[in-house]
């Protein structure tokens, strides 16, 4: 929980009130800007966690395949025919279920880079046109810093359990099961 959520909104708030508080502020929108730049990024990661995934599902060592150590044991659900079976979580299935998930967040997170990139000149154009005697300029404005701070946060995400799926990879991967 503390990975997948409350460091990327403690990281992305502490971007924005940098952002804010900065008395230059460059544009985050737009070709060669904040957007355009981590959507190069990102965009290349698919990829490698599906190599990721492929290496920690086919690695040979038997230790992968024991239960995970610790005082809690994960869990897993298994729905097979209708039936739902509790199984203690291996460190093989564990690396598996990350960079599943980092793959497909790094997907959601081009998709909404990409759509932050089309509508960009559409948001910069109600705001130019209805600066001073309109609502629609103040909603657009939020709607794009919502947006973007988003954006931020799947960003960070990814950065963070990325992070975290390597220590497993790298570290857990060649060590017998503690």
């Amino acid at each position: 929980m503390v990975l997948r959520t409350t460091i990327p909104a403690v990281v992305t708030a502490f971007a924005c009130i940098i952002y804010w508080a900065s008395p230059y502020k460059p544009e985050i929108i737009g070709d060669k800007h904040y957007v355009d730049y981590v959507l190069q990024i990102v965009g290349s990661l698919p990829g490698f966690y599906i190599a990721a995934l492929a290496a920690a599902a086919t690695f040979s060592n038997r230790s992968l395949d024991e239960e995970m150590g610790g005082k809690n044991v994960p869990m897993l659900d298994i729905q097979r025919g209708g039936e739902t079976f509790n199984v203690a979580l291996t460190l093989r299935v564990f690396m598996c279920h990350l960079f599943a998930y980092l793959c497909a967040l790094s997907f959601l997170t081009c998709v909404i880079g990409v759509s932050i990139m089309e509508f960009a000149p559409i948001l910069k154009q109600i705001e130019a046109e209805n600066a001073h005697h309109s609502v629609a300029a103040p909603v657009a404005f939020t709607f794009k810093y919502a947006v973007v701070g988003w954006f931020t946060f799947c960003l960070v995400r990814i950065v963070t359990i990325t992070l975290h799926g390597l220590f497993f990879l790298i570290e857990r991967m060649h060590q017998e099961n503690r």
